[in-house]
């Protein structure tokens, strides 16, 4: 047992030393460390086991070296060594006040022995298992468990509204660095960030470690306001975060989204505050990270009104409420349509037609999205059929693929059996992913992109140019198209810099073997563009908005529909010329 004394008096240390070597027990090692607050923090208290607290001048001066040892070691068991039990009593009532974790016992100096330090070092040694269950492993801070002890004890002392608040972080994007640098320099960036917080946090404020990539503190007691304290301290750490942090052998930036809680009633309970807290960050993660956001009564309301939402996908599902429409993509080489991209919408009972921005990020985040993308398959390769028994079977159906999707370990094997259900051969169905879902799945993706290739599916990366996928990494996989983003083809005509990122986009897909195909052509001019420099299909209201599959099956008959739209671009070409 390794055992530090913190005391000024160097006479504290003999008297120590030569007790334990009269205890004659092999193991027991004593250092000092005097008590100053520098002399503390310079010191690695993860190394010892036990702390006995010694001769310290003043109570201020021992709240600050007791509020900096439970930061570096929260519930590391202490004897107090003193010579009143008076003394005692107030050290014990600020070390009680700092930390719930820690176990204490008491020294009296006029009789102290080998026996008294004996009993007393196996009586605080009895609880290092329990104190071990309090913290993480990875970064030695308090863990979730000890969160909320802490939190339950400081509510429960009945403090009065807003006196309490709680800071509740969450690392934005973490996942990628896991997925591009493996789980090895996570563990290293989450140990990093979190001295990062630490260090602009005050001596009397702990933080804990309460999920893999989300830290807690609660704050208290501040000289100003606890909301003033909050903000402060929010700022601090996000301005911390702006620096990179050495992730091997690469600078990555980290962005914080923070959530604030207060006790704003006396009835709040732990559950109540963090749910407060976690709807406050997630709220201020819609604001892409190195945000902070205090918890209001309108985010609950907005969370019902999720809830609510996410039981009628749910029932929606189950009666058949959605439907496929459809963009048609032309192929503007061949001019004729090719194609089609499946879009979804709701046939809402109450409120009528709705279109995928009011309903799709909800069913994403509560993860309804699996049930509702197999019922998008499964529809897309009905209908495939039945242009088929219309003689239309070189016509491509693409549906659109959400990262959590991928996370459904048996999403390859039921797309396989959809297709044998269907009977779709090969090349009549296409996938079409983001360059942030491809990343932020990483291998599990480029496994399944794979898989999926082998079962005769075409994949096409969506929005191409406004991720962060690289080019080696976008040809090592099976994909057959890559579709330029609407926000650089809205432009392309006026902005001569979108113009040249198109043209080059255009250039690097043929290089690798890839058709092309721009997305959201609304003008003549743009569609112009796309022509003299060799883009392979196009979709967009130049042509079509989205229609049910009833429209789509006349226009696929309608023989004038494409040389229409393209000589009405001929004829606006030789006017403006």
């Amino acid at each position: 047992m390794r055992i530090l004394l913190v005391s000024e008096q160097a006479a504290d240390f003999q008297l120590l030393e030569s007790l334990c070597t009269e205890l004659n027990q092999p193991g027991v090692e004593l250092s000092w460390c005097k008590a100053e607050l520098a002399a503390l923090r310079a010191i690695n208290l993860r190394l010892f086991q036990l702390v006995i607290w010694g001769q310290v001048q003043t109570l201020s001066l021992s709240r600050q070296l007791l509020a900096e040892l439970y930061r570096q070691h929260p519930g590391i068991p202490v004897i107090l060594l003193t010579d009143n039990l008076p003394q005692a009593t107030d050290l014990s009532s600020e070390a009680d006040d700092s930390q719930t974790a820690t176990s204490l016992d008491i020294l009296l100096r006029n009789s102290l022995s080998v026996d008294a330090l004996r009993h007393s070092i196996e009586f605080v040694g009895m609880r290092p298992a329990a104190t071990d269950q309090l913290l993480d492993p990875l970064t030695g801070l308090g863990n979730r468990q000890q969160f909320r002890e802490q939190m339950a004890r400081l509510l429960a002392l009945g403090s009065r509204p807003d006196a309490i608040g709680l800071l509740l972080i969450d690392v934005d994007q973490f996942k990628k660095v896991n997925a591009s640098y493996g789980q090895g320099a996570g563990d290293a960036l989450i140990q990093l960030i979190a001295e990062r917080i630490r260090s602009q946090l005050s001596a009397y404020q702990q933080l804990t470690r309460i999920g893999g990539n989300e830290f807690a503190v609660i704050l208290q007691n501040a000289t100003t306001s606890v909301e003033a304290e909050a903000r402060q301290r929010c700022e601090k750490i996000i301005q911390a975060m702006a620096k990179p942090f050495p992730v091997a052998q690469h600078a990555v930036k980290m962005t914080l989204s923070i959530g604030i809680a207060m006790n704003s009633a006396s009835s709040i309970t732990v559950d109540n505050i963090l749910a407060n807290a976690d709807m406050a960050m997630r709220i201020a993660k819609q604001e892409s990270g190195s945000n902070f956001q205090f918890y209001t009564h309108d985010m609950t309301n907005a969370a019902q009104k999720i809830l609510k939402l996410e039981a009628e996908i749910r029932q929606g599902i189950r009666r058949e409420e959605f439907e496929l429409y459809y963009q048609p993509r032309i192929d503007i080489k061949q001019n004729r349509i090719v194609g089609a991209e499946a879009l979804i919408r709701w046939n809402h009972p109450a409120r009528g037609l709705l279109a995928p921005s009011q309903f799709i990020a909800v069913a994403e985040e509560s993860g309804l999205i699996v049930p509702l993308g197999y019922w998008v398959i499964h529809s897309a390769c009905k209908h495939l059929n039945e242009l088929a028994s219309k003689g239309h079977v070189d016509v491509q159906i693409a549906v659109n693929v959400a990262f959590k999707q991928f996370q459904d370990r048996n999403f390859v094997a039921t797309v396989a059996n959809i297709l044998d259900k269907h009977g779709i051969s090969p090349g009549r169905l296409e996938f079409e992913l983001t360059e942030t879902t491809m990343m932020i799945e990483g291998h599990a993706v480029d496994r399944s992109l794979r898989q999926l290739s082998e079962l005769g599916i075409d994949i096409s990366l969506d929005d191409f140019g406004t991720g962060y996928s690289s080019f080696a990494h976008i040809q090592r996989l099976p994909i057959s198209a890559l579709k330029i983003d609407r926000s650089f083809i809205n432009s392309v005509s006026s902005n001569e810099d979108d113009a040249t990122i198109v043209k080059a986009l255009i250039n690097l897909a043929h290089s690798l073997s890839m058709q092309v195909i721009a997305e959201g052509a609304e003008t003549p001019e743009q569609l112009e563009f796309l022509c003299l420099n060799e883009c392979d299909q196009v979709q967009g209201f130049y042509f079509s908005k989205a229609i049910d599959f009833s429209s789509l099956k006349v226009l696929l008959i309608d023989e004038t529909f494409v040389d229409k739209h393209i000589q009405a671009m001929i004829d606006n070409s030789a006017r403006s010329s």
